[in-house]
């Protein structure tokens, strides 16, 4: 009896990973007219922002004077403001987190990708990464068949193509490899909102879209007296002196996500710590709930309703790219030739191993720049185009554009590359930023 063989699925243009970087190179590249597949492991898409329940938008894209990311992910936007899906802030907000509905997010993700003609492939674990030495295009043996493509957008977040296929990269910060602490986030409640806004004291406002009332508690009021509080009395052992946020979300405006916790652990990529790293996650979120039932006001009833599906990971591999992106050249605001993106989401760094976080805010009006050159690898097969937070970049600048507003608009980038690489049978490097610049700008991108 003869083997069976896996289907071969061919296609312009491969996006391995589904979150937000990963969902704006498909969309770019398919209406840029390649040809392209999404491969996604996940049930969902929307990566870190639905299957980690980190579902806010940090203002990456405003910037205190007006809104200075476009394209895929302001049509992104404005379709979750349509849904009244979003707690959406004003264009001149300078420092407001914009939570959204994880469902509705992942629901119109699909939409997107649907009308744009992508090949939606979700649940598909990647097996093994190859070169075909014939034709030199890569191929990708995955629970869902193989797939070979012209060129490829790794879109994983960990760099997980590139790394095997050998190219180089960096890890954490230079000093000592370290990467920033994780965080299990998760979803609570009831949360009665008459007694928070009364005692805290905290007022609640009513969104203009919505009409929903919408909080974000987040370092304020009394919050840092309660954690150290709790911390003399033994009652709570999370390594925070902050709470990062809880924040309620349309459709659920008595439910909150949590992101409270700080998992340290040296190597995310290694199987084996990510689970150690969930199991303590989880005594965490245990530990945060006990501790907000009994310090936070209107949180005495609050339930776990939902955990994320995985630990939520900030930092890993950082491809070495024709540009490295510096901490120094996003604090100067460095405007740069190249530009495929703006950012002026602060300098955001957890620190490894501590309890504190360095947040370093950009004035009112001001951004750096994301270079085109820092999603093209330095080496390599040449047909392969990083995109997300693992290009090429410090961890300081990593800190700063890791946000889903500043990545999902370098996965446009990133894709139309890979679409015009393919048409053009051309190495990713050789179709140069102007072309790039160029359908970026045709399609609502904001570069200046």
């Amino acid at each position: 009896m003869g083997m069976i063989s896996s289907p071969v699925t061919h296609v312009d243009v491969l996006v391995v990973g589904g979150g937000p970087s990963g969902f704006a190179a498909a969309v770019s590249s398919a209406r840029t007219g390649a040809s392209t597949a999404l491969l996604e492991r996940h049930p969902m898409l929307g990566g870190m922002a639905t299957v980690a329940l980190v579902n806010n938008f940090c203002p990456a894209h405003l910037d205190g004077t007006r809104l200075i990311i476009g394209g895929v992910f302001g049509e992104f936007r404005e379709r979750l403001i349509e849904k009244k899906a979003i707690f959406s802030a004003p264009d001149n907000a300078t420092y407001m987190m914009e939570m959204f509905n994880p469902e509705v997010y992942a629901e119109t993700m699909v939409e997107f990708c649907e009308r744009a003609g992508v090949s939606l492939h979700l649940g598909c674990r990647i097996l093994d990464v190859e070169t075909q030495p014939s034709t030199g295009e890569t191929s990708l043996r995955t629970s869902k068949g193989r797939f070979t493509a012209h060129t490829i957008v790794d879109a994983t977040g960990d760099a997980c193509i590139a790394a095997s296929l050998g190219l180089p990269f960096t890890f954490g910060r230079s000093s000592d490899d370290a990467v920033m602490p994780l965080t299990f986030c998760y979803e609570i409640g009831p949360i009665d909102l008459e007694t928070l806004e009364r005692e805290m004291p905290y007022k609640i406002p009513v969104h203009p879209v919505t009409q929903e009332k919408h909080f974000c508690i987040s370092n304020q009021g009394k919050t840092n007296t309660w954690i150290q509080e709790a911390k003399a009395k033994g009652e709570l052992t999370i390594p925070r002196d902050h709470i990062a946020g809880i924040m309620n979300y349309p459709g659920q405006p008595d439910h909150a996500t949590v992101n409270f916790g700080r998992v340290t652990i040296e190597d995310p990529t290694d199987p084996e710590q990510l689970m150690a790293a969930e199991a303590e996650g989880l005594r965490q979120i245990e530990n945060g709930i006990s501790f907000f039932r009994n310090y936070l006001p209107g949180f005495d009833r609050i339930e776990l309703k939902r955990k994320a599906l995985q630990i939520g990971v900030r930092e890993t591999r950082q491809v070495i790219g024709l540009h490295t992106l510096t901490g120094a050249e996003a604090k100067a605001c460095t405007q740069f030739e190249d530009v495929i993106a703006q950012c002026c989401y602060a300098i955001d760094i957890h620190q490894p191993g501590e309890v504190g976080t360095i947040l370093i805010p950009f004035e009112p009006g001001t951004h750096f720049d994301i270079p085109w050159r820092s999603l093209i690898p330095a080496s390599g097969p040449g047909n392969l185009v990083v995109t997300g937070r693992c290009i090429s970049a410090d961890q300081e600048a990593m800190s700063a554009f890791r946000v889903s507003p500043s990545v999902m608009a370098i996965g446009e980038a990133a894709g139309i590359t890979a679409a015009l690489a393919s048409q053009q049978n051309l190495p990713v490097a050789e179709v140069g930023h102007q072309p790039v610049q160029k359908e970026l700008l045709a399609h609502g991108g904001i570069l200046a």
